[in-house]
């Protein structure tokens, strides 16, 4: 089901039936897991990406590196990742009681906070209005 306004991916994400989602870390799929609710397995590619892995793994604790072999950012460094090491992964991400309830539980509550930021009244909702704010009154002078 797609809702009008929303990119697939986002309501592809919305969909109860989504248990994790495999993602390479780039900024906007993260924000949009994460105020989805859903919990991540992550297989950064370039450089940013490592970075914000370590935001969903080891800060938030809402997603799972789905390889620990070696990484690198160099081309000719890279190695391929096994597919019985992926397929690992998500079964032990999904299996009942396993990683992933706990990184679903964490990534629902913080899908609660995102959605009050952003709601009238909100800390984000308040932060762009004071912005457009001060734009208009800038303006003026």
């Amino acid at each position: 089901m797609l809702v009008r306004g929303w990119a697939p991916q986002t309501a592809i994400l919305a969909h109860p039936a989504v248990g994790a989602f495999l993602t390479h870390c780039g900024s906007s799929s993260l924000l949009e897991a994460a105020a989805a609710g859903v919990p991540m397995l992550t297989w950064p590619l370039v450089v940013d990406q490592f970075i914000e892995e370590r935001l969903v793994t080891d800060v938030l604790k809402i997603g799972e590196r789905v390889w620990d072999g070696p990484r690198s950012t160099r081309y000719e460094e890279q190695q391929m990742v096994p597919a019985a090491a992926v397929a690992r992964a998500v079964a032990r991400f999904l299996e009942p009681g396993g990683t992933g309830e706990a990184a679903r539980a964490r990534a629902q509550e913080l899908a609660v906070k995102a959605h009050a930021a952003v709601a009238e009244g909100g800390s984000s909702y308040n932060d762009l209005h004071r912005l457009i704010s001060d734009l208009m009154e800038t303006r003026k002078i």
